[in-house]
């Protein structure tokens, strides 16, 4: 008798996972207008074994919705427009403006100037003084934040700037946030500091909003000033880490445009903590122009349709770079709208160049990349391995007047799952400060070859293959 209620329980269970599982299917390919073949590997796994299926979709599941970018569509369409019509040489830029506008992106302007860092020592120095004098708001999102001499410095800046009665607040990622010691936290609460972590882990234990993370790297002072790149807040982002010297990149824009990163970070506030704060004068004061620096933040997190903002960038800036197009990035796992765009501008003959590392900070990541690598390099593409350190660097340089610099990887994850934020800037001022890098970075690059992927061993190609499979189901 109790053998049989118990095995009545187990096809009870079964049946309750199976009905969960085939929703979750349902949900992935009709809300998210997914393509039946990229879930073909989570029906097979949900069919023939439920409680797997669940529990792996639970831990690396894309959230099958989070938020709109409605709220964004068109804004300063009237602007590109009005310039298109003025200026019909600059056409060309204006439909990538157009296009992001339309798909969410925020607006468009010229009134802000934007620099250049590429090192972490120069980015500590110019972000730690500009937090030093802060004078009313202080809004920060950031990925990693370690417990080390950095973070510390970091830490007791905000909590100096707090106790004079500086708005101080800061969403800290859950699962970035390292070593969870929440003693640093209190002494920033503390202080006046108002600390917030984005999808807690354990109040998400059974959710897929788990594997969303929040990946910007988002510095907002004054209502002013903001900083957006890849640098986290930890020594190793000063090249005092295991991989060596760090190299990343990231924008410090002064001026009107750097309220559209304090407008994402107070959305990101909101839906964090459900308080609107997107009203507050000490974030959101008046900013006189103070520069004409043509430039759109891009936004980019899990939403229904697959063409988001950041997809429509990537897309955008492939479409219009005739002459060439430059890219660093650590993970090189393009969805494959984006994929089939890149090789098929590589097979038009545009100059595409991509560096990539000589090593990973995760383990999936090494031969993933040299995978789609190789294909690219079939297409008519050049690939790189840097060998002056980790190369951290999120950047595209199209036609030399596309520059874009921000959080988001060329991966499924930086797409589709997690929170990112990227400054696409259509000028040929920057356009030749950062192609002057990229070319400093090649020099410390060696061309990666069809030979050298070739002589994989067998133990090297399995690797290839798992890589491959555990990136296509995130």
């Amino acid at each position: 008798m109790d053998y049989a209620l118990k095995d009545h329980t187990w096809d009870f269970l079964y049946l309750i996972f199976m009905v969960i599982d085939l929703y979750i299917v349902v949900n992935l390919l009709v809300r998210k207008r997914s393509d039946f073949r990229k879930q073909l590997g989570w029906l097979i796994v949900m069919i023939f074994n439920p409680i797997v299926g669940f529990g792996a979709y639970i831990m690396v599941g894309k959230p099958m919705f989070i938020r709109s970018f409605a709220r964004h569509k068109n804004e300063g369409m009237e602007i590109i427009d009005r310039k298109i019509s003025e200026s019909p040489v600059c056409r060309k830029s204006l439909s990538v403006a157009r296009a992001l506008s339309a798909s969410g992106a925020l607006a468009y302007s010229e009134d802000s100037s934007v620099s250049y860092i590429g090192r972490g020592s120069q980015y500590f120095d110019e972000l730690y003084t500009d937090l030093r004098k802060a004078q009313t708001s202080i809004c920060i999102e950031c990925y990693i934040i370690r417990r080390d001499e950095t973070s510390r410095e970091f830490m007791d800046i905000l909590s100096e700037r707090a106790r004079a009665g500086v708005d101080v607040r800061v969403i800290f990622d859950d699962y970035g946030y390292d070593g969870k010691d929440m003693r640093y936290i209190k002494g920033m609460k503390d202080a006046g500091c108002r600390c917030v972590f984005f999808h807690n882990m354990n109040r998400l234990l059974f959710s897929p909003l788990k594997n969303c993370r929040n990946h910007r790297k988002t510095v907002v002072i004054d209502g002013r000033i903001a900083y957006q790149g890849g640098f986290n807040i930890g020594d190793e982002y000063m090249g005092e880490g295991p991989l060596g010297e760090w190299r990343d990149a990231a924008v410090r824009i002064v001026g009107p445009q750097a309220q559209q990163l304090g407008r994402m970070f107070a959305e990101d506030w909101e839906y964090t903590t459900k308080e609107d704060i997107s009203g507050l004068p000490a974030l959101f004061p008046h900013v006189e122009p103070a520069g004409d620096t043509p430039m759109q933040v891009v936004p980019g997190d899990p939403v229904v349709q697959d063409l988001n903002p950041l997809m429509c960038q990537f897309l955008a800036m492939i479409e219009c770079s005739g002459d060439s197009l430059y890219i660093e990035t650590p993970y090189f796992v393009p969805p494959r709208p984006i994929f089939e765009a890149l090789a098929m501008r590589a097979r038009s003959g545009t100059d595409v160049r991509i560096i990539i590392p000589d090593e990973a900070d995760h383990p999936c990541v090494y031969w993933s990349n040299r995978h789609y690598a190789s294909i690219m390099m079939e297409a008519g593409a050049k690939v790189y391995e840097y060998h002056g350190g980790f190369i951290h660097t999120k950047m595209i340089i199209g036609d030399g007047q596309y520059c874009s610099v921000g959080s988001a990887n060329f991966d499924e994850r930086s797409i589709h799952i997690n929170l990112e934020c990227n400054v696409l800037m259509y000028s040929e001022k920057m356009g030749e400060k950062l192609t002057e890098e990229f070319m400093r970075d090649l020099g410390n690059s060696t061309e990666y070859t069809m030979e050298m992927y070739d002589s994989r061993t067998r133990s090297q190609r399995f690797k290839t293959f798992l890589s491959l499979i555990t990136y296509d189901q995130l």
